[in-house]
């Protein structure tokens, strides 16, 4: 039998691994990949020139839909933007409820990454599993925010939504069943073979040179940085809590998964 040759390869714009609107044009030998280039800029759609058209308050739900994944990031900033320029500071009990949206968002956001690399290594069980475990996240914020994805619960000056002792044991049964199940999903990283062959050693980011080019979150600390945006320019009332900054030293596609896989613990 003849060896598999080197061939061309087109993923996106729109592609079910990708997050994002982006096309990738790779040089492929086997599973090595020789070449890459890579056309970015398919998400512009105007936002900001839509939102010179609104007023304040209509612009917190248009910034919301900046993405969906971190949509309660981008409208939060927006917020604090505002806040700013208005000398105005939201009572304590809702920055600590803008803290507790942000970081359910972001579990539910950590879960659906590492299902995404599940699913793009092959592995697709895990991918089901995960995405599985991610709905007892969906159903936390559909049950406080009575939304899945776009949660709206910031507002200038404060928040949309309240805690009462029913939701919290709500949310605190459901943070348990996660709990215990991205435990076992973390062996499963730690320990599959399939998963070591296709992550570990693969795209690896220097620490030098994640340095020199500026990325942040968890690429940044998959490399070993140690940057997290809610220490190093703390906001809210992050300086008033406790937590760990996970990182990971090798740089590599598994690093940076793991990474997500840790801070779903620490969130």
């Amino acid at each position: 039998m003849s060896q598999t040759s080197s061939f061309s390869l087109p993923i996106g714009p729109v592609h079910v691994a990708l997050e994002e609107p982006v096309y990738f044009h790779l040089d492929v030998d086997g599973e090595t990949v020789r070449k890459v280039e890579i056309t970015s800029g398919h998400v512009h759609r105007g936002m900001e020139g839509m939102a010179t058209q609104r007023n304040f308050f209509k612009n917190t739900t248009l910034t919301e839909r900046v993405c969906s994944l971190c949509s309660n990031s981008h409208s939060l900033t927006y917020c604090m933007a505002v806040e700013n320029v208005l000398g105005m500071t939201p009572p304590p009990r809702a920055q600590y409820l803008r803290v507790l949206a942000e970081e359910t968002k972001r579990v539910a956001s950590h879960l659906f990454n590492i299902a995404i690399f599940a699913h793009n290594v092959g592995f697709k069980s895990l991918f089901l599993h995960i995405m599985e475990v991610r709905e007892n996240m969906q159903d936390v914020k559909e049950t406080i925010y009575g939304n899945r994805m776009n949660l709206s619960a910031n507002c200038i000056g404060g928040v949309k939504f309240d805690m009462d002792d029913s939701l919290t044991v709500y949310m605190l049964e459901r943070l348990d069943t996660v709990e215990e199940a991205v435990k076992r999903v973390e062996k499963v990283f730690r320990t599959d073979p399939l998963i070591a062959k296709r992550s570990r050693g693969v795209g690896v980011l220097s620490r030098e040179d994640a340095w020199a080019l500026g990325v942040v979150g968890p690429v940044a600390r998959g490399s070993g940085l140690d940057i997290d945006v809610r220490k190093n320019t703390p906001y809210l009332v992050y300086p008033d809590l406790y937590f760990d900054i996970i990182k990971e030293q090798d740089g590599d596609v598994w690093s940076r998964a793991m990474v997500r896989v840790r801070e779903v613990f620490e969130s």
